[in-house]
């Protein structure tokens, strides 16, 4: 056994073989004049995938960067509070953080209590589990109208958007403003039932990764043996890339750059919560390697094999890309994902796209862990077309595009006197402009030339 590889199993499960045509995907992924390179570098990720599922084992919690929002006093060119640079390559190594006091507790606990009698008066609206409603259906309550919408909301978003960068100023991104993208939200209950889980995954595309051009080419440096070099925090190859090629109706039609919610209670680490990886650079191109590594038993699996049709983790037609113990064995779960640390109702916590996430499988606490999602979503090309949908649900107060299977319940927001998706509950002029109801400021100082194209062509395409 060779230095940086781990013993093959003869238990593992074997990897589900695809169509034929995936062998030939798998051959072009890596030029032949990179082979070798691959390969040393495969063996050397596995290594320090070693270390730091140790280091994080340890660290535990506090492996998850936090700051108080209050504290950010810096403005970068839009205006938004600037994290501390030292913090900022702190958060884009571990690939999340927790803004503290993104909205005041007090703010933040109204809205749960608004959020749970709503849920009351319409028990049949869509909660999942039927048997104890957790995670709800709903899109157009008020409270998520006004966290979408809410000045602080937007700042924080603007303020960890930023976290990406772009090397081409021409290309037609705006990090600064948000496409609002509508999602749910969860009160989950303490319980020893483990009905509600989400194992560790990502969303926003699986076999997609590799499928698509120009989702691929995001993570070009892996496939040339520099993974130490990828970075993932560009965003300039992120704006065309594809995150369903199969036409799932369940699938997320949009970039979320960062994926995210607002706490709207006290929960503890352990307490039916998030769970992260907090290694973001290492563990990408882990999961992006493994298929050329995935070797039948007894071989080196520092060794490329790209002769079967196998990407693990990833469905054609499933639009989350599942790592798994059997066949991700070097990112070794059990000891690299952790419990983020405690939050409070106010909180803000957000994850890079590409980072490796679950629930908790239980909620032993004895208070609700609720949360309200709300996840990065900025101006691209790509986003405009999803906020084009978004704003006609708004009007109509239906599912959004993205959510039309989700509708679980027997009745429907629109049938609701006390629904939310009214233009009064839009607490700003900002918040108007990210669901597609003000025009964005093509003529603001200090944009470049793309922040400009892509304000006029989103302007253009809501006929604003």
């Amino acid at each position: 056994m060779t230095a940086g590889t781990i013993q093959i199993q003869a238990t593992r499960p074997a990897v589900p073989l695809l169509e034929p045509r995936f062998a030939d995907l798998k051959k072009s992924l890596v030029k032949p004049d990179n082979r070798a390179k691959v390969e040393e570098s495969y063996g050397r990720l596995c290594r320090v995938l070693a270390s730091d599922a140790e280091f994080i084992r340890k660290t535990g919690p506090a492996m998850i960067p936090e700051i108080d929002f209050n504290s950010l006093v810096g403005k970068d060119v839009s205006g938004s509070p600037q994290l501390p640079p030292a913090f900022a390559d702190l958060v884009r190594e571990r690939g999340c953080v927790v803004l503290r006091n993104v909205v005041t507790e007090a703010q933040a606990t109204a809205w749960e209590a608004e959020l749970i009698e709503y849920t009351r008066r319409h028990p049949n609206s869509g909660g999942f589990p039927a048997h104890d409603p957790q995670n709800w259906s709903l899109w157009w309550t008020r409270p998520q109208v006004e966290i979408r919408s809410h000045p602080r909301v937007l700042a924080a978003m603007a303020c960890v958007s930023r976290l990406w960068h772009v090397a081409d100023p021409s290309l037609p991104v705006d990090l600064g403003s948000q496409a609002m993208y509508p999602d749910r939200f969860r009160i989950r209950h303490p319980s020893p039932d483990a009905a509600y889980t989400l194992p560790a995954h990502l969303d926003s595309g699986a076999i997609e990764r590799w499928e698509d051009p120009a989702n691929r080419a995001n993570f070009a440096a892996i496939f040339e043996g520099r993974w130490q070099d990828w970075d993932g925090w560009e965003a300039g190859g992120r704006i065309h890339a594809a995150s369903d090629l199969y036409g799932i109706e369940a699938s997320c039609t949009c970039w979320r750059s960062l994926q995210g919610w607002l706490s709207l209670s006290h929960t503890n680490t352990g307490e039916g919560t998030l769970r992260l990886l907090p290694n973001l650079k290492a563990s990408v191109a882990y999961c992006m390697l493994r298929p050329l590594f995935s070797n039948t038993i007894d071989e080196k699996e520092g060794t490329i094999d790209d002769t079967q049709p196998t990407f693990p983790g990833s469905t054609p037609g499933c639009t989350q890309f599942f790592p798994t113990r059997d066949h991700h064995p070097h990112l070794d779960l059990d000891k690299s994902m952790v419990g983020i640390p405690l939050v409070r109702p106010g909180d803000y916590v957000f994850w890079h796209c590409d980072l490796v996430h679950e629930v908790d499988r239980f909620h032993p606490g004895t208070t609700n862990s609720s949360v309200v999602y709300n996840a990065c979503t900025p101006l691209t090309p790509y986003n405009v077309n999803s906020l084009v949908g978004s704003r006609k649900a708004f009007a109509q107060a239906v599912p959004p595009p993205d959510f039309v299977l989700f509708e679980y319940g027997v009745e429907k927001e629109c049938d609701h006197a006390d629904h939310g998706a009214r233009q009064e509950n839009v607490l700003c002029e900002e918040g108007l402009r990210a669901l597609g109801l003000a025009p964005f400021d093509t003529n603001a100082k200090g944009l470049t030339e793309g922040e400009r194209e892509v304000r006029r062509l989103t302007n253009e395409k809501l006929g604003l």
